[in-house]
């Protein structure tokens, strides 16, 4: 098995879904070549929903990008005839000096959007579910929501066989390498394949296939988890209850969504601490992982704290600064790669999947990466 294409793609999770349907949209042949089953929840892509909102908490550098993953999003749902984008509005909290609230009130201010502050005591009357301390306050997002990823990576997977990409599914790629005359070959478990142009999205992965640039990339085991609320559901379904993000102070970061019919309430950790080997993770529930979320949610959020109806373990790529690395090779022309989102990164999907086709064929982009390239590793 083999053949020639004018790019491969190496990983069809969000990025780089979005990566083969934007090369597939300029005309390009496309291969584009995934591990795992379609859809599969292996990586850092699944678990049902995730949040996209305007008051970034993480760094006001991310808001260009931002604006534009969000058209980008209006953009694929026009071409799959759906919407993407559940607004539900969003509530960020913390302490007075958490990076949460912090964050979230400087970037809403930065923008203009429209926003709210809100002390415990409005938290606590306009949604009781949430049981937060007095020192603790929040920024109402009224424009923040979520985005289905199951839903969202197969759209982009369906628009790019329908512009003749070639899609491939548990199919390991076991190698890469430049060959003569500029072009490049893709070996996997089954075939070799030669392009003049390669996207890596592998994720977790993505280490193993730019050794040569020793990124210091960690990958953390992430625990997500729906329980059954002990309140109504109505009072935590979507209309009621916003997407969630509350800094502890004591014990990290949680986050949470509105009630999934077939799921239940969705309540997790952000960054767990636990490194892993991707190949070898964990993957079963653990009742630690369990014990630590209801732990929160007793103090925080006690609606939640009923049986345990779902769990799944998915993968945080990090970097040391808890930034992307988007950048082409540095040896290898036709070569982009992007990865270590940091937990962080699916709203991006995109856009992030327009700059890896412009690295990869043109090796530049319209959109400011400098802080997302991988020689500021190097230069460290």
């Amino acid at each position: 098995m083999g053949g020639t294409f004018d790019a491969i793609v190496i990983g069809l999770g969000a990025h780089g879904s979005a990566a083969a349907l934007e090369l597939a949209r300029r005309g390009a042949r496309v291969l584009g070549i995934e591990a795992g089953d379609r859809g599969n929840l292996l990586g850092s892509s699944g678990g049902r929903s995730r949040m996209i909102r305007r008051a970034y908490f993480e760094d006001p550098g991310y808001l260009p990008l931002l604006d534009a993953a969000w058209s980008g999003w209006e953009r694929l749902g026009e071409a799959a005839g759906e919407t993407f984008i559940e607004v539900t509005g969003g509530l960020y909290g913390g302490p007075a000096d958490s990076d949460v609230l912090r964050g979230s009130v400087s970037s809403a201010e930065l923008q203009g959007i429209p926003h709210e502050v809100v002390d415990a005591a409005e938290i606590r009357r306009r949604w009781p579910v949430f049981t937060p301390g007095d020192e603790v306050g929040g920024l109402y997002d009224p424009g923040a929501g979520m985005i289905r990823p199951e839903r969202a990576i197969a759209a982009q997977l369906r628009l790019a066989a329908e512009r003749d990409a070639e899609l491939r599914f548990r199919e390991r790629v076991v190698d890469w390498r430049p060959v003569e005359n500029g072009n490049l070959e893709v070996e996997t478990d089954l075939g070799v394949y030669g392009a003049d142009f390669l996207v890596i999205a592998a994720g977790a992965w993505t280490g193993s296939f730019v050794p040569d640039l020793a990124l210091p990339l960690e990958v953390e085991r992430m625990p997500v988890l729906w329980f059954e609320p002990t309140v109504p559901v109505a009072d935590v379904s979507a209309g009621r209850l916003p997407i969630w993000i509350l800094d502890t102070a004591v014990d990290g970061t949680f986050y949470g969504f509105p009630y999934d019919d077939e799921a239940g309430l969705k309540v997790s950790r952000h960054h767990s601490g636990d490194v892993v080997d991707p190949d070898t993770v964990d993957r079963g529930e653990q009742p630690a992982d369990v014990e630590r979320v209801r732990t929160f949610s007793r103090s925080f959020f006690p609606g939640a704290d009923g049986p345990l109806r779902e769990s799944i373990v998915c993968l945080y790529t990090n970097t040391p600064d808890l930034a992307f690395v988007i950048d082409v090779h540095p040896a290898v022309p036709g070569v982009a790669f992007a990865s270590a989102c940091s937990g962080h990164g699916f709203k991006f999907a995109p856009v992030v999947g327009e700059i890896l086709a412009d690295l990869a064929v043109t090796g530049s982009t319209r959109h400011d990466i400098d802080r997302f390239r991988a020689s500021r590793f190097a230069a460290g």
